[in-house]
This record gives structure tokens, C-alpha cells and sequence, in this order.
């Protein structure tokens, strides 16, 4: 097992924006409902047959989805790359900009499966966290190469402010209806205009934050995994590990177990 995590020293600068990972877990299948953002999943062996949107795609290299796709394959030998990003970042705005209000998106419509290879090689895990790093960075800026991202909105002050608030009690219940007071909003309002601003829901938000910072923390070694969960908010045990299973497909440990990488990879802020 290898577990990383990477972040610039200047980290308070920056803006964390996914989770990527590479997971192998020989023939093991997996069946989701992408929930918190777009995803990016990619072979690292030769290709797949996923499902998603119950049409089955033959011997693909990797797909992007958006958000609410349901979508599965089986595991062969290979291991897979996967990246959950969120939507109002600069990576999550130059996906919504290559899906074009699709769903789904093949990654050899956008790139040639010999240049996904030589960008992300079937010995990605086996390097160094500063090269796997600028791997990934390096496969986002090809994919930005596509289209013109589209630009940042400013985020209301208020969405800044219940942001920070949220930031700093993942620990304790957080209420909609008291954080839409703190914004100085009706609940009707606040729950509209924290999804246009956060390309998420309030609660989808809450709990991807919070299964976000768990992971960051096991893997930084910070934490054990019972302390992540108290500390972040999940009721128990058994409440964490089935909310992240229906994230990633499979429960915490083994998750921990078979991830050869978790990278927590920050871009600047615009």
C-alpha cells in the first residue's frame, strides 16, 4: 500500500479541487451514482467496459461524467486512475466546458488513447509523488487545451463567509436553516443560491467536505480512521463507511488497502 498526499507549501493560497487516486482491486465490480462533481476515470491497462447510464460502452480508455450519472464496470487486472473534482473549480469549469451539457464523455474524443498512455503509464503508481503529481496536473492541462475554460463567477461574500463557517464545523450538526441566517437569507434563497455559486446542493456539499478532510487525514497519517470519522462529523462507524462506499465503491479499509495513491492536489485561486 501506498498512501500520499501532496499539497504547494503556499496551501493556504491555494484551492483544493479533487481527490485522484489509483485503486487496484482485482475483479471487483463496481456500480455508482456520481454524487459531488465531475469524475474522470481511466485504465491504466488496455481498455474497459463500463456501464453508465445503463449503456454498455466496449473497450474504452476512460470516461468524464457529470454529476447523478449512474455508472459501473469489473476490474480486470489493471489498476484505475480516478479524480472526483468539484464543480466551481477551474478544473470542475473546463469539464463542464468539454461535457457541453452531456452526461458522458468518452477520453479518446478528446485525446488519443497512445497520449493518455504517455501521459499516465500503466507504472503510474510506481513513481514518485512529485512526478505523479505533475502527471496528473500535466493530463488536466491537456485537457484544458480542448476548449476555453469558462470564466470564475465571483462568489457572493455571503457564500464566502457560510463556506468558512462550514470549514470549521464539519465536527458539529450544521443546520440549513441557521447557516442560511448567518447569510442573512431565507432558507428558499440560500438553498438556490449556494447551489449556483458551489455547483453543489448545501448538504451533498457538507458530507463531500466531510469524507474530503476524513481521507486527507488517514492518509497524511494525521488521523486513525475512528478519529476521522468523530471528528468530521459522521454519526458512527457504519454511517462513514456506507458513505463512502456508495462515493468509491468500496468500503474504507479496503479502500485503504488497495489505493496505491491519494493525492490531494491544489491549483491557484483565480
Amino acid at each position: 500500500m501506498k498512501l500520499s498526499v501532496s499539497a504547494n507549501s503556499q496551501s493556504r493560497e491555494l484551492q483544493d479541487c479533487s481527490i485522484s487516486y489509483v485503486i487496484k482491486t482485482k475483479n471487483h465490480s463496481v456500480r455508482l451514482q456520481n454524487r459531488f462533481g465531475f469524475k474522470i476515470v481511466i485504465t491504466l491497462g488496455d481498455t474497459f467496459d463500463p456501464e453508465i447510464n445503463g449503456f454498455q460502452h466496449r473497450a474504452v480508455k476512460g470516461f468524464i461524467i457529470s454529476r447523478n450519472v449512474l455508472h459501473g464496470w469489473s476490474s480486470g487486472e489493471a489498476a484505475m486512475f480516478i479524480s472526483l473534482i468539484e464543480p466551481a473549480s477551474r478544473w470542475g469549469r473546463d469539464l463542464r466546458v468539454l461535457l457541453a451539457g452531456r452526461d458522458v464523455c468518452l477520453i479518446e474524443e478528446l485525446i488519443a488513447v497512445e497520449e493518455v498512455d504517455s501521459i499516465l503509464p500503466r507504472e503510474l503508481d510506481m513513481m514518485n509523488e512529485t512526478v505523479i503529481v505533475e502527471r496528473i496536473q500535466a493530463f488536466f492541462s491537456r485537457l484544458a487545451k480542448k476548449e476555453p475554460a469558462l470564466p470564475r463567477k465571483h462568489m457572493d461574500d455571503r457564500m464566502g463567509r457560510v463556506i468558512s463557517y462550514i470549514d470549521q464545523n464539519l465536527s458539529q450538526n450544521i443546520d440549513l436553516s441557521e447557516v442560511a441566517n448567518l447569510a442573512h437569507l431565507s432558507s428558499h434563497r440560500f438553498r438556490h443560491l449556494f447551489t449556483e455559486q458551489i455547483g453543489l446542493p448545501f448538504t451533498q456539499y457538507i458530507i463531500w467536505q466531510r469524507l474530503k478532510k476524513s481521507i486527507y487525514a488517514v492518509a497524511s497519517g494525521e488521523m486513525t480512521l475512528g478519529e476521522a470519522v468523530e471528528n468530521f462529523g459522521f454519526t458512527d462507524q457504519a454511517h462513514f463507511s456506507n458513505t463512502f462506499k456508495k462515493t468509491f465503491g468500496v468500503f474504507p479499509r479496503v479502500f485503504l488497502q488497495t489505493s496505491h495513491i491519494v493525492l490531494k492536489i491544489c491549483v491557484q485561486k483565480e
